[in-house]
């Protein structure tokens, strides 16, 4: 579907030991920290969970725990994990372009454009939140506002050749392709990586 891999954010955190419980519950949730870095995202899962046994309210595990879900490919069981934390702490960003991504994997592309929308409005800086949001106007063939956000994209990070590919096959499906052929160009130099041939194709003698 796309290049962009979803960034596991892994939270370590420390806390004052004030009872028998949450010492578990810390040096648990350690424990999963570091079996994600290992990779071993299951154990990481048992970690986790058994952190919400002993405290419920731990958010930082429900978060790690989503991102090791939406690492396996597991989107619904993230998506969960995630209303949890939403529900919770209702201004988490994170939670929310975690969320949004999650939902992109589903083609749930309006529910998507919500989350990012939360975001957006939190945050105008943040260039991932546009590309996804101009990602889910392009699977829903709406080509003007995807253009409009890979614009902003791209002005946020002007190597992100992602958000050049998809402008330019926005662009060919507006049949702008002057434009889209600049594009695939920039997105070529830039280094990406797959194959460019069924767009190039027309740019031949242009």
């Amino acid at each position: 579907m796309k290049i962009y891999i979803l960034q596991l954010i892994i939270i370590f955190i420390t806390f004052p030991f004030v009872a028998i419980a949450q010492v578990d519950a810390d040096q648990l949730f350690l424990d999963g920290c570091n079996r994600v870095v290992e990779g071993k995202y299951r154990k990481a899962i048992k970690s986790f969970s058994k952190v919400m046994e002993l405290d419920s309210d731990f958010e930082f595990a429900y978060v790690n725990r989503a991102s090791c879900y939406a690492l396996m490919g597991k989107h619904k069981k993230a998506i969960a994990d995630l209303n949890i934390v939403i529900k919770n702490d209702p201004v988490s960003e994170y939670a929310y372009e975690t969320r949004g991504f999650e939902l992109v994997e589903l083609k749930e592309y309006n529910n998507a454009i919500d989350d990012y929308n939360f975001v957006i409005d939190k945050d105008t800086t943040n260039q991932f939140a546009y590309f996804m949001r101009g990602l889910c106007y392009y699977y829903k063939n709406n080509y003007k506002y995807a253009i409009e956000d890979f614009d902003q994209s791209i002005e946020l990070n002007p190597t992100d050749y992602e958000s050049y590919y998809y402008r330019a096959l926005s662009y060919i499906n507006m049949n702008n392709y002057q434009k889209a052929c600049s594009d695939i160009k920039k997105a070529q130099e830039l280094g990406y990586p797959k194959s460019l041939k069924k767009v190039l194709k027309h740019c031949d003698n242009r």
